[in-house]
């Protein structure tokens, strides 16, 4: 009986039975180390009915851009320079954040999405390599410690009023930190912070309120007096 398998049938197999372990094996490897999540919610601008489609397309955009900034500040972590206000010098206050790093873009693939009225809650889910987990797990060390910072916004501001609300409670975690240790008001604070909670934001009277708990390791520290 003549055989239906052309000459190298065989080889053929085998290099898709090859192609296909790796894919599994790059599967299961992306998923070795537990995963950060980022529970989102969106007001949509429609009401009509539960994810209402064009509704929901505006507010994914924001989910994702929303998901990224908090993805990558548990992963990564974020910069910081911090110039607390000084009425006396007649000294304003300022706060520079800025992502360490940035997940991908392609990462930010909701693995559940559900809507209740006007509102679309999305659930991402980012699973860091060896190298990613190893930065979160030195974060995580006691001898760093953690701070709880709470910021709050104008909801009528919509979204941007949401990720205000996330910076001023960051702000806010780094002068909690700062208080105690400094006997002086510093002229200027520099370092890295790493969320290590997803944060809790609610609507408040009218007001975004967001809780925000991490880690900071302070780099550098001018003061008045040296100046």
């Amino acid at each position: 009986m003549q055989s239906n398998r052309g000459p190298g049938g065989s080889g053929v197999s085998k290099s898709l039975l090859c192609i296909l372990f790796c894919l599994v094996f790059q599967v299961l490897s992306a998923q070795e180390y537990p995963p950060v999540e980022a529970d989102i919610w969106i007001e949509l601008d429609s009401a009509a009915g539960d994810l209402d489609p064009v509704a929901f397309t505006e507010a994914r955009k924001l989910a994702d851009a929303e998901a990224r900034f908090l993805l990558s500040g548990m992963v990564y972590g974020y910069t910081f320079s911090y110039r607390p206000l000084d009425r006396e010098r007649g000294i304003g206050e300022e706060f520079i954040l800025e992502p360490t790093s940035l997940i991908p873009r392609e990462a930010l693939v909701p693995v559940d999405v559900r809507g209740r009225g006007s509102r679309a809650m999305l659930l991402y889910r980012y699973y860091p390599g060896r190298e990613e987990y190893l930065r979160i797990s030195g974060w995580l060390s006691a001898a760093i410690p953690s701070v709880m910072g709470y910021g709050e916004e104008r909801a009528v501001l919509g979204h941007e009023g949401k990720m205000e609300a996330y910076r001023r409670a960051l702000k806010e975690a780094v002068r909690e930190y700062a208080r105690p240790r400094m006997r002086n008001k510093p002229m200027r604070l520099e370092g890295e912070l790493l969320l290590i909670d997803t944060p809790s934001v609610s609507i408040v009277a009218g007001r975004y309120a967001a809780k925000m708990r991490c880690k900071i390791s302070l780099r550098k520290t001018s003061s008045y007096g040296s100046h």
